[in-house]
């Protein structure tokens, strides 16, 4: 064999030169071949993954390594990546097959690759915690330590850019990902995803330098395509192509039939709110490229939609969203602008609750409170990615803000559904449909905001309803810059009576119909500013009370007309209120409640301090040009009475013109009606409750009622029912310091009583003696009567005023009989007393006309009576008797035919008969010298005027009052002299009557006035009796 193997080197050696070189080039290539092919292949399937698993710190498996040395294609069969536990698989893939581009290579001085196709490579994801933990956290701390120990190479600074490369195919097919969410337990699982990359050159110039939007050449270089399909069959497509120098890339992204529940776990735990079902799809065009200065980026032609979104509490659904809509959006950093034609929401359905705890959906929706993270220790970066933050920052800075635009927002075919209980026991509110439309909203607020706004309104209590109870509409716009607005409204048939459960908490009343409307244009804004211009209607109003379920008020139409409110200037301007067939009703029941008593509920403490609070704010100025009334009605009725009383206004016309709170204005008011159909009253006047001591001035006149209509009244309060009579009423109001005075003009014709009523409620006046003081010969009572009452008081009615004056009258009368017949002919003079002078019985001129009045109602009333009785006032009576005997002594010792007139110690004449006279009585009476008492009188003077010499003529006035004083106190006057005096007064009187009135003798009674000597006054007290 050694011979053998000597003898072949032997024979090589001596072979031509070109075969030895053939033999060594084929045993060279068989040795690359056996190493590339074989040994290599070998090593890296037994090496590779014990290395791997020592740099990863995990289980590396490969299932196999192939190398065609010929192709230079290389394939690496089930490579796997194992999770910590060697259980589960990370990362694996199926396949790994590359091809080098050998000769192309070599023959363009480029590194090529024929293919690259990597088959089913399959990624696990797992988020372990909260705190940044995944299944892959583990082999970076593993590689980082590993690397630390690794001395760093020194970085060189490369500028050449990026080397030249080629690739004419590159793909990844059948792909796998999945990603576990452990702390929410969201699984995302993708087990279709391919890529394709086909013609990648690192050198071409993909795009037009003009505009890299120009892709008009078929060249299909730097072309890629990603397709993602999800396990719930959404999918992602993404095409397009691009270049590395300078990058630019364009292309289209799809996104279709995404699943939302498959994300809903990241956001679940921290909302109530379940989401049962929801998908979008996403679609646009984008370009981006790299220029000198900046990275520009755009996108166009981009469309998002919302599709089936439905959101339950756990129990029923709270919000379905059946379609949302981004329509052509766009967006490009040059411009800085986010465009989007129109946002479009169709069949949104909302079904909330209000509570004491407020909105349902704001629970469902607000995020829980997290607990605290854990503060993560960051150590600092390196100082150039500072600097480039830094410089970003700035750069970002330095930029035109980022704008918004929409062209169009609308929300159509809106129903929202509110279940009420804040305040009411619950009320269902439905608005549908609800739509609403918005035009050039911009972000930066530079143009304002086109709106259109329609719904309808319905609620129910217990069962919905199948008709609309309102409707709604605006149309404006809306300055959101400023925060202003302005536009037109109209609502339409807004059924009031839907909103009982909200007046129940203040008023007891049942508001059964109504349906307001109103119209006009409005204008508002942030700063407490808002005015409105337009029309006001509410038809069909029925209110009922809570008393007897009757009609409180009601009409078949209230119309405002030219309607002004401004908030800001706290003014209210109005043409005219007319209100047809107005309609209301106050009565009392059996326990004498009255409907209209206790109308207003009692509110807690903290809203009456609220009240008072908001009431010392500037009033309102109020300008109404006329309130109109056609074809009114009232109606009282009295249920508390035996029988019960029931009256009513008809035919009620008439207007209130220019009632303003201005002060100094008055407004006018003409009403007219009928009581009971027949009887007319009229009500005129000015009047102004507006201002702040409010104004009354009114004539109110109703003519010949029936005072058989208040039997119930009369019965129970008079004690007598009556048969006959009628009552016609002219009264005058005046409202002075808030205080409502009433003069009036009283007049009951043909009244007569009929049977008594045994009420124990009567008053027990003697009514006949009333009837006689007041009705004349005729039969009529004709009298002025005071009325008062407070107008606000719940119980003012037309009943009441109706006979509280006519209780008044009859009061008046029997126990002030003189005062009415002195209010009768217009005075105001104590007709019952009349007076004399002091000591005499003869009637003074102005005593006769006090006589004349009385005469005169004697006449008239021909069932009265007269009686007389004298009297006197003991000390002035006294006197002027003991002065008239004094002077008959003067004129008996004097001679003189009479006494002067007038005569007093004051102006008593001296030098004369009477001056001897009266010092011979003086003398005779004291005996005392004359000269004495004039000594005295002189000192007296002399103190009183502090002067030494004394004027005779004034010294001998003095005495002689001295002297003259001093005999009247002597003089005897006693009690049957001041008796006679009272008696002589009465029978004065009588005779007056009978003598110049012509009196029966018969109706006027002269009283014992002597045994019981009434010594008071000096005057006769007269009074009346019926027949």
């Amino acid at each position: 064999m050694l011979s053998f193997t000597k003898t072949a080197c032997s024979r090589f050696k001596q072979a031509p030169r070109s075969i030895r070189i053939t033999s060594y080039l084929g045993v060279a290539y068989a040795t690359y071949a056996l190493i590339l092919g074989l040994i290599v292949p070998a090593v890296v399937q037994s090496q590779v993954p014990t290395t791997l698993s020592e740099l990863l710190g995990r289980q590396v498996k490969i299932e196999k390594v192939r190398i065609n040395p010929f192709l230079l294609r290389f394939r690496v069969d089930g490579f796997e990546i194992k999770e910590a536990d060697d259980k589960q698989s990370f990362v694996s893939f199926e396949r790994l097959d590359l091809q080098i581009g050998f000769w192309r290579s070599v023959l363009h001085f480029t590194p090529s690759l024929d293919h690259l196709y990597l088959q089913q490579p399959d990624v696990k994801m797992v988020r372990v915690d909260n705190i940044g933990n995944f299944n892959f956290t583990d082999i970076i701390d593993t590689v980082t330590k590993a690397s630390a120990s690794t001395p760093e190479a020194e970085e060189t600074e490369d500028s050449a850019g990026l080397p030249p490369f080629h690739a004419r195919d590159i793909r990844l097919t059948n792909g796998r990902f999945d990603f576990i969410d452990n702390p929410t337990g969201a699984h995302l699982k993708y087990q279709d995803l391919n890529i394709r990359l086909p013609r990648l050159d690192s050198q071409a110039q993909t795009f037009a330098k003009a505009d890299i939007q120009d892709s008009s050449s078929s060249d299909q270089q730097n072309h890629f395509a990603i397709n993602v399909t999800g396990a719930d069959n959404g999918a992602l497509d993404l095409e397009g192509k691009f270049q590395f120098e300078p990058f630019a890339i364009e292309g289209k992204l799809g996104m279709n039939n995404i699943t939302l529940s498959n994300f809903w776990p990241f956001a679940e735990k921290q909302l109530d709110a379940k989401l049962t079902s929801g998908k979008f799809n996403f679609s646009t065009e984008f370009q981006a490229k790299n220029e000198p200065t900046r990275f520009d980026y755009s996108t166009s032609k981009g469309r998002f939609e919302l599709l089936d979104l439905n959101f339950t509490d756990g129990e029923k659904d709270k919000i379905t969203l059946p379609s949302l809509t981004l329509d052509n959006i766009a967006l490009g950093n040059k411009q800085h602008a986010i465009d989007i034609a129109a946002l479009t929401l169709d069949g949104l359905w909302i079904d909330a609750l209000v509570d004491k705890q407020g909105l349902d959906l704001q629970r469902l929706f607000t995020p829980k409170e997290e607990a605290p993270k854990p503060k993560v220790s960051v150590k600092a970066a390196d100082s150039q990615v500072d600097a480039t933050v830094d410089t970003r920052k700035q750069s970002t800075d330095n930029a035109s803000p980022w704008v918004v635009r929409l062209h169009k927002f609308a929300m159509i075919n809106t129903d929202i559904n509110i279940n009420e209980k804040m305040v009411s026991n619950g009320v269902h509110w439905r608005i549908n449909p609800l739509n609403i439309e918005a035009n050039n909203i911009i972000s930066d607020l530079s143009q304002p905001i086109d709106y259109d706004v329609n719904l309808e309104v319905n609620s129910w209590v217990k069962s919905p309803l199948d008709h609309t109870r309102g409707s709604f509409s605006s149309q404006g716009k809306i300055n959101a810059k400023d925060l202003t607005f302005k536009g037109d409204i109209n609502l339409d048939q807004l059924e009031l009576s839907q909103f009982q459960a909200y007046i129940d908490p203040y008023l007891n009343v049942r508001l059964q119909n109504g349906k307001l409307s109103t119209k006009g244009q409005y204008s508002a804004d942030t700063k407490g500013n808002a005015t409105f211009t337009g029309q006001t209607n509410i038809a069909s109003l029925l209110v009922r009370d809570k008393l007897e379920y009757q009609p409180l008020i009601q009409w078949s139409n209230m119309a405002v007309n030219n309607l002004h409110f401004d908030l800001g200037q706290k003014s209210i301007k109005i043409n005219s209120v007319n209100f047809n067939s107005l309609y209301s009703k106050v009565l009392i029941d059996k326990q004498q409640r009255t409907n209209i008593g206790s109308l207003v509920k009692p509110q807690p403490a903290s809203a009456s301090k609220n009240t008072s609070s908001s009431q010392n704010s500037k009033p309102y100025s109020v300008d109404v040009g006329s309130i109109n009334i056609s074809n009114g009605s009232a109606y009282f009725a009295d249920y508390s009475l035996t029988p019960s009383f029931a009256s009513g206004i008809e035919s009620l016309n008439g207007s209130i013109r220019h009632l303003s709170s201005t002060p100094g204005t008055k407004a006018s008011v003409d009403l007219k009606g009928k009581i009971n159909k027949y009887a007319p009253v009229t009500l005129k006047g000015d009047i102004n409750p507006l201002i702040k001591n409010p104004y009354l001035d009114l004539d109110f006149i109703f003519k010949s009622v029936e005072l058989t209509s208040v039997n119930p009244y009369s019965g129970t309060y008079a004690g007598y029912y009556i048969d006959k009579g009628q009552l016609s009423l002219a009264l005058k109001y005046q409202l002075e310091n808030n205080h409502l005075i009433g003069e009036n003009h009283v007049v009951i014709d043909q009244l007569k009583l009929g049977e008594p009523s045994d009420s124990d409620l009567a008053t027990g006046l003697p009514l006949s003696l009333a009837i006689a003081l007041l009705q004349d010969r005729n039969g009529v009572i004709d009298l002025g009567v005071q009325v008062t009452g407070d107008v606000n008081d719940p119980d003012f009615s037309f009943g009441s005023v109706l006979w509280g004056a006519f209780a008044n009258v009859i009061t008046k009368a029997v126990t002030s009989p003189f005062v009415m017949i002195a209010g009768i002919a217009g005075s105001d003079e104590e007709l019952n007393h009349i007076i004399f002078d002091a000591g005499k019985a003869m009637i003074t001129e102005e005593e006769q006309g006090k006589l004349d009045i009385v005469a005169k109602a004697l006449q008239e009333r021909p069932k009265l009576k007269l009686s007389i009785a004298g009297s006197v006032q003991e000390a002035e009576d006294t006197r002027a008797i003991a002065e008239q005997k004094l002077q008959t002594l003067l004129l008996k010792e004097s001679g003189d035919d009479a006494i002067p007139e007038g005569l007093t110690a004051d102006n008593f004449p001296a030098d004369s008969d009477l001056s001897d006279a009266l010092e011979d009585l003086f003398k005779a009476q004291f005996n005392i010298r004359i000269g004495t008492e004039e000594d005295k009188v002189e000192e007296q003077l002399k103190v009183e005027t502090g002067k030494q010499d004394i004027d005779d003529e004034v010294l001998e006035q003095a005495l002689n009052a001295s002297m003259y004083n001093q005999l009247v106190d002597v003089q005897d006057v006693n009690h049957d002299e001041l008796g006679s005096l009272a008696v002589e007064r009465a029978r004065a009187i009588k005779a007056y009557l009978v003598d110049v009135q012509q009196i029966e003798p018969a109706r006027v009674f002269i009283l014992d006035s002597k045994t019981k000597l009434k010594t008071e006054d000096r005057s006769a007290e007269l009074s009346l009796d019926g027949s």
